[in-house]
């Protein structure tokens, strides 16, 4: 699947929290928006979340300056295209 082309590049910490709790036999639902994406990441940890409107991009960004950022791009290519708005730098 999608997901595991994107998990088979990622060091293997990242790797194994990428896939935790994953259902393989589940229908993935629609990529959301960006704003539905951020309002997700402000509600984890509401009581002690830091995170701004940027950081999804910010997280983005630190995982592009950790990895080839050539096969990063190889494999967003095949992935659909909330996949690849999301990983943008």
């Amino acid at each position: 699947t999608d997901a595991l082309k994107f998990a088979e590049f990622l060091p293997a910490v990242l790797r194994a929290i990428f896939v935790e709790n994953w259902q393989p036999t589940a229908t993935p639902p629609p990529f959301p928006d960006r704003q539905t994406l951020v309002r997700e990441v402000k509600a984890n940890r509401k009581d002690h979340n830091l995170a701004s409107e940027d950081s999804i991009a910010e997280v983005a960004a630190a995982l592009r300056r950790n990895v080839d950022t050539a096969d990063l791009d190889r494999i967003l290519a095949t992935l659909p295209p909330g996949a690849v708005a999301y990983w943008a730098p």
